[in-house]
């Protein structure tokens, strides 16, 4: 049987650079690199250019704003970058795309100041590159001054699972779009984008949303074709985000509260027996919710990739912990735990983990505050 086989490529703290190169045939999903998804860098509209707003404008925000740019007006949300983009624009080195100084349609500081710069007039996409951290912010409530009821498709790239539920809590009549990204990028300083190896796109439906977004979905894949991204459709998104879950959800913890990096686990029977026993429980509340991964597969695979292509790799949950900033606790241990939980299963190294990030979360947001 074909399994999921990624690449990795050695950047960033960020486990979204493993590059999906096949796809089970059963699942009938489309390979990358098929003449479905071939693209010219070439290509532009005929007609006037849809408008995104990208909100989180770090790395992988600003490297998929600047291939949409190729075919769409692209207002951009910066932060502490602000002054620099502003001024500058972005300064981009990417080995797939090239060097660019990418300079937005807008850049501005808030959803509130796009939605003037635009004139009032609605955006086609909103793009969402945040962290997801429900537990410091609600992604909804940030971008409602930019969202047209009816109207405006949300875009969601980011990690986790259940990423998706407010949105559709808040937005219930609106298109979404929800992407799994593989790119090794990162900001090395403000305004400064560096990326390595390929990139691609899982670009799938949030199959529990009331509204039918096939067309936005596809009209979304072919600005990112145009552009030059390498983008495969999916009919269930959740499956992709489960699997990729299977790696960040036991590796992740493990690292960030040993302080050890994928080497020095692979190499430490307890703290590799600990990767494995919530591993294992994860996927089984994937099987739960009504998939049929097979576990001992699974779990092998993830240690054999990790061998072969993530030596000395930090996840991004220890490098935010190092950094003293919110790890993205909640949508990577705290909604597999509670899905396993309404099933009845009973998943206590999960648990453990999630109780144990989520008090040294609360430990690192308590000293910011005190920062402050």
């Amino acid at each position: 049987m074909n399994r999921l086989l990624c690449r990795r490529t050695p950047l960033c703290g960020k486990f979204s650079d493993w590059t999906i190169q096949k796809i089970t045939p059963s699942l009938g999903y489309p390979k990358l690199g098929s003449p479905f998804f071939s693209s010219s860098f070439g290509r532009t509209y005929s007609t006037m250019s849809p408008s995104v707003l990208t909100v989180g404008t770090g790395a992988i925000g600003a490297i998929y704003s600047w291939r949409l740019s190729k075919s769409a007006q692209v207002t951009t949300v910066c932060r502490s970058n602000y002054s620099v983009v502003n001024d500058n624009g972005f300064s981009i080195n990417s080995v797939k795309f090239g060097q660019e100084n990418f300079k937005p349609h807008h850049v501005v500081k808030t959803v509130s100041e796009a939605v003037e710069a635009n004139n009032g007039a609605p955006f086609d996409y909103v793009l969402v590159t945040m962290k997801a951290l429900p537990e410091v912010y609600n992604v909804a409530d940030i971008i409602a001054p930019a969202v047209t009821p009816g109207q405006t498709t949300i875009v969601l790239i980011q990690n986790g699972l259940g990423v998706e539920e407010p949105i559709v809590e808040n937005f219930p009549d609106n298109p979404l779009v929800s992407i799994v990204a593989y790119i090794g990028t990162s900001q090395t300083s403000p305004g400064h984008i560096s990326m390595v190896g390929k990139e691609s796109l899982a670009v799938g439906t949030y199959l529990p949303s009331k509204v039918d977004s096939s067309i936005q979905k596809q009209s979304f894949i072919d600005l990112l074709l145009q552009g030059g991204v390498d983008a495969m459709a999916l009919d269930d998104i959740e499956r992709i985000r489960w699997q990729k879950l299977f790696w960040n959800a036991s590796f992740s913890p493990v690292c960030a509260l040993t302080g050890m990096n994928t080497s020095e686990l692979l190499a430490n029977k307890e703290a590799l027996t600990s990767v494995k026993s919530v591993m294992k429980e994860v996927i089984l509340a994937a099987n739960a919710m009504g998939y049929d991964f097979d576990v001992d597969e699974q779990v092998k695979d993830m240690i054999e990739r990790t061998e072969a292509t993530a030596m000395n790799y930090k996840p991004s949950m220890q490098l935010d912990l190092e950094r003293k900033q919110p790890m993205e606790v909640e949508v990577i241990l705290g909604t597999p735990l509670r899905r396993a939980k309404a099933k009845g299963l009973h998943v206590p190294h999960l648990e453990l983990m999630h109780d144990l990030l989520s008090a040294t979360n609360a430990k690192t947001m308590i000293d910011r505050k005190s920062q402050l």
